[in-house]
């Protein structure tokens, strides 16, 4: 890796979205050899990852939910069936499950689900206002 490939990754690292002529204008490179470039760090492992926003538009929550003693793991897995991101905790609440849904509507209702396991004393649903 040389001088310029570290140009080209910090360009990328500002404006992923940066066109590659864009890029050869400012590396003084052709688009050609910049694809390239581009091309072998990805073979190289030096960039590993293109990465999509999977929900852009819609509605992200976090559920906290109080079990009845014992029964933390199993619902834990039954909210697996609901989410890949389920976590347990320590504290106030004993599971934390990450849900994402296209409507407000259907979030409620894949709470409305958690809270029907059973074993499940209390829930508290955290909705993400922001993303920075």
């Amino acid at each position: 890796m040389d001088d310029t490939d570290i140009k080209i990754l910090n360009l990328l690292r500002d404006n992923s979205r940066m066109k590659n002529t864009e890029i050869a204008r400012m590396v003084n490179l052709t688009e050609r050899a910049v694809r390239a470039r581009i091309e072998k760090l990805v073979r190289e492992g030096v960039i590993r990852k293109f990465t999509i926003e999977t929900t852009p538009v819609g509605f992200e929550g976090i559920v906290l939910i109080d079990t009845h003693v014992g029964r933390t793991p199993a619902v834990k897995a039954k909210a697996t069936e609901l989410s890949e991101s389920v976590f347990e905790c320590s504290g106030e609440f004993d599971v934390a499950v990450r849900l994402r849904a296209d409507s407000l509507d259907e979030l409620n209702k894949r709470v409305d689900e958690l809270r029907a396991f059973p074993g499940v004393l209390r829930t508290a649903t955290l909705i993400k206002l922001v993303d920075k």
